[in-house]
């Protein structure tokens, strides 16, 4: 079933703060792909760890600095970023403005 859904309907929420500072989330989708517009404000970060599953990362605006397992890159809107599962990751807010991205959190078998 179709659903329609404005941006301003969600409210953004605390991300994993056991492993964050300054970063809210929007759930877009939450099975089996997980998918979360994820605001990280100037000086945020998303601590290095490692999950389970795989991730894809699309930066929509701002700019930042992302470690993909032994890998650090500036990213900035339109940078993909593919983790495998178990791999290393994490990233922060370098920037002035708010780091916008969208985040998919990929099962087993999916993005590998």
């Amino acid at each position: 079933m179709a659903e329609f859904l404005e941006d301003d309907s969600l409210d953004w929420q605390p991300v994993r703060p056991e492993i964050t500072h300054g970063v809210s989330g929007k759930v877009l989708l939450a099975s089996p792909t997980k998918a979360v517009l994820t605001r990280v404000v100037p000086g945020g970060r998303f601590v290095p760890h490692c999950d389970p599953y795989a991730h894809l990362f699309y930066i929509l605006s701002g700019t930042g600095e992302v470690l993909a397992g032994d890998e650090r890159r500036t990213v900035s809107p339109g940078s993909i970023i593919r983790v495998a599962a178990g791999e290393l990751h994490g990233y922060e807010n370098n920037g002035e403005t708010d780091l916008l991205l969208i985040s998919l959190n990929l099962p087993q078998g999916q993005g590998d």
